[in-house]
């Protein structure tokens, strides 16, 4: 055998070896992480859930070895109360810290329905100028008109060709 061949294998070996080890390092890592998480939950943390569901944590309970968390989510007027398995605890907000995600989705919306509006607002000034100035409005684009369904090609109907 070559050298390069050998080194080749023994490096295939070392890979083959070591992947399952790393991973399974990787893996306890996370796993203890989402133990504290749980171990760390009390009553007023506000909450993430792995579903999606903010709210704030209004129970704990121990029912053999889980343990359940109900939250409060909704407002003043319409609350709702849900319980889930505290693994299902997706991130626990800290005192005064808000859901950034919302936020930043919110701002996104702001933004895109101000552009909208801005574009809007533009057409309708540039319509009126015009109409002011004596000038037409110009007919519809070919782009429109291709957006209407085609009609269906075929043989004609009986109804038709007997005309």
């Amino acid at each position: 055998m070559d050298v390069t061949q050998i080194i080749l294998i023994v490096f295939i070996v070392l890979l083959v070896i070591a992947y399952p080890i790393l991973v399974s390092q990787r893996n306890k890592k996370e796993q203890q992480k989402l133990t504290e998480q749980t171990n760390s939950l009390k009553r007023g943390d506000k909450v993430l859930t792995s579903s999606g569901v903010y709210g704030t944590i209004v129970d704990l309970q121990l029912e053999g070895d889980r343990k359940i968390v109900t939250i409060e989510t909704g407002t003043d007027k319409k609350k709702g109360y849900m319980s889930f398995d505290a693994y299902a605890i997706y991130t626990v907000f800290k005192e005064g810290e808000e859901p950034k995600a919302d936020e930043k989705k919110e701002d996104k919306k702001s933004d895109k329905n101000e552009e909208k509006k801005d574009s809007k607002s533009a057409e309708v000034e540039a319509e009126v100028l015009k109409e002011i100035n004596g000038e037409e409005k110009p007919a519809e684009t070919p782009a429109t008109e291709e957006k209407q369904p085609a009609k269906k090609r075929g043989r004609k109907s009986q109804k038709e060709s007997a005309k």
